[in-house]
């Protein structure tokens, strides 16, 4: 329990703050958008996110019905990112575009920001 407390609270933060830097600051996310452009950059994402799914999964691979299994999920999301960038980036470059030009970023955004604050109030009271 103490693990799922402490990814909980790791994840809830990261992701809420990195979501309302990238709905503050919208120029970052454009740079962010522009790195993903270049195949070099796309490359070391996806080991990064390989590595971080691999360890979350490995470490937390914990399928019960409550919220633990939130933390479990991050996990296995980041490592099918990883293998995705990293055995289709074509795929991932096309999404990336797509999800650059959609009207509906500043709301993805804030959803993560909620989903982001509620993951880290369930590490921080459970």
């Amino acid at each position: 329990m103490a693990l799922s407390n402490y990814l909980a609270e790791l994840w809830g933060i990261s992701i809420a703050v990195i979501s309302l830097v990238f709905l503050i600051k919208e120029k970052h996310l454009k740079r962010l958008f522009a790195l993903m452009e270049n195949e070099d950059n796309l490359l070391l994402c996806g080991l990064a996110s390989l590595v971080i799914g691999f360890s979350m999964v490995l470490s937390h691979n914990i399928w019960v019905k409550n919220w633990q299994v939130i933390v479990t999920i991050i996990g296995w999301i980041s490592l099918l990112k990883g293998l995705s960038i990293l055995f289709i980036p074509e795929l991932v470059k096309k999404w990336t575009k797509k999800l650059e030009t959609s009207p509906f970023l500043p709301f993805a955004l804030l959803i993560t920001i909620f989903i982001g604050l509620a993951i880290t109030y369930l590490g921080f009271t459970a």
